[in-house]
């Protein structure tokens, strides 16, 4: 979501009128889930995705509608009786779509939205949750308006005073734990709350071939990555330009130190040697990663694990592991390996 937030501000700072589609509840099969966005400009060029097809035709429809109202309002789909009126979907569920254009003033746009927005990049940007808020004016109507503001985690409002105390102490109190909208009442208000969640890392240790290819399949599938090595000729800056961090290391054994591991994480284990990656792993296994995969074949997985076992690892510990790594796809050049593992994390974090 941090590439869009961009866009959005991009579009605020220089006037363009657009207008933005929120996935704000889904039930049953759908191509997107709730959160997902796109932006959409009056010349129909889009930026993110509800799903495709004839929903996100209509939705542009919609969002083109909502340029010309100059008012927000809230689509519904039923992809069952979307699909008997002829519509491409057969996925039989549900979604409510949030519709809010975004109209320049004379001026351009509202500057207390342009810093709310850059407000909110630069939370993401180091990877700090915070809340998105919109207050509701006109919900019981049709077509109604939004006004937003920030929340950080512990409560701390950012930008107009919208919130009502207790929305602030819902927050703080960690009461929204999920990773989608919620709307939400609050006396006779409405506000819609939406995480700003920070985005997946995907942690590569070994900055080789397959690190390589990983690193760019990551970028695409929309991850941030941190890219360990103890060889600054692999490990640097220039070789992967799009990595949050490349670090490099004098030894594995403190592979960790500099490093906020949490239950975004997902770990990779590619480095140049077995010793390398038994001693990156038993680190891996004391984190809270969401993920943990090491490559290599069955035979070295069984002696590494045995190494582990026999300076205690648990066999539950070693059960979190996926070794040998990636999706049975029949891949055999690095770019090739690192597909079959970005298949294998996307699949896993789907999962959870």
């Amino acid at each position: 979501m941090e590439a869009l937030n961009k866009k959005i501000l991009e579009c605020l700072t220089h006037g363009t009128a657009f207008s933005l589609a929120t996935i704000m509840t889904h039930k049953g099969s759908t191509p997107r889930t709730s959160g997902s966005k796109m932006i959409v400009l009056r010349d129909r060029t889009l930026f993110g995705t509800i799903g495709g097809g004839l929903v996100e035709a209509r939705t542009i429809e919609t969002c083109l509608a909502s340029l010309e109202n100059k008012s927000a309002l809230i689509r519904e789909f039923n992809l069952d009786n979307e699909l008997k009126t002829g519509l491409d979907m057969v996925c039989g569920g549900h979604l409510t779509v949030l519709i809010e254009p975004f109209l320049p003033l004379s001026n351009g746009h509202d500057p207390e939205l342009i810093s709310l927005f850059r407000a909110l990049a630069d939370l993401e940007a180091k990877g700090e949750k915070a809340f998105l808020i919109s207050r509701i004016t006109g919900f019981s109507q049709k077509e109604f308006s939004t006004r937003k503001c920030l929340v950080k985690r512990d409560g701390t409002p950012m930008g107009a005073p919208l919130v009502p105390k207790a929305l602030l102490d819902e927050i703080s109190d960690n009461q929204f734990t999920g990773s989608f909208p919620s709307l939400i009442s609050i006396g006779l208000e409405e506000f819609i709350v939406e995480p700003v969640l920070p985005r997946d890392t995907l942690f590569i240790f070994g900055a080789g071939h397959v690190g390589f290819q990983l690193a760019r399949t990551a970028r695409i599938a929309d991850f941030q990555s941190v890219v360990v090595d103890d060889r600054k000729e692999f490990a640097n800056p220039s070789r992967f330009p799009h990595a949050r961090l490349v670090e490099v290391i004098d030894d594995f054994s403190r592979a960790f130190e500099n490093l906020e591991v949490d239950e975004n994480s997902f770990i990779v284990i590619t480095t140049r040697g077995h010793l390398h990656d038994q001693t990156v792993l038993a680190q891996a296994l004391e984190t809270k990663a969401a993920y943990i995969g090491m490559i290599g074949s069955r035979p070295k997985r069984d002696k590494i694990y045995t190494n582990l076992k026999n300076q205690g690892v648990s066999q539950e510990s070693l059960d979190r592991v996926f070794s040998p790594i990636g999706l049975d796809i029949h891949s055999e050049t690095p770019g090739e390996i690192a597909v079959s593992i970005m298949a294998q994390i996307i699949r896993e974090r789907g999962m959870k």
